[in-house]
């Protein structure tokens, strides 16, 4: 990636970037580009938002069915490279 990161670049880099794994040099730029950008800051800090409110959602209340239907959609797309839907797949495969 260029040393410029562009606005368009950050959705690429946005969960290794929360997540802590982003290489040094990316975060470098990424932070460079946010101290710059009042808009990416805002979608970042959304994003982290996001994910501290969902980690209080519990599903305890959920209907087998759905949970079973949730799980199939799940793991029809961790077929895919692995990201987020893997993630998440093997999150609510542990709380069972």
């Amino acid at each position: 990636m260029n040393a410029m990161l562009r606005c368009r670049d950050i959705g690429k880099l946005l969960y290794d970037y929360v997540d802590g794994t982003l290489e040094p040099v990316l975060k470098q730029q990424l932070e460079q580009h946010l101290a710059d950008c009042p808009g990416c800051l805002a979608f970042i800090n959304t994003y982290k938002q996001t994910i501290n409110l969902s980690k209080e959602l519990r599903p305890k209340g959920m209907p087998p069915e759905l949970r079973q239907r949730l799980r199939s959609f799940i793991k029809s797309k961790s077929l895919q490279p692995p990201g987020f839907w893997k993630r998440l797949w093997l999150r609510l495969a542990g709380s069972s």
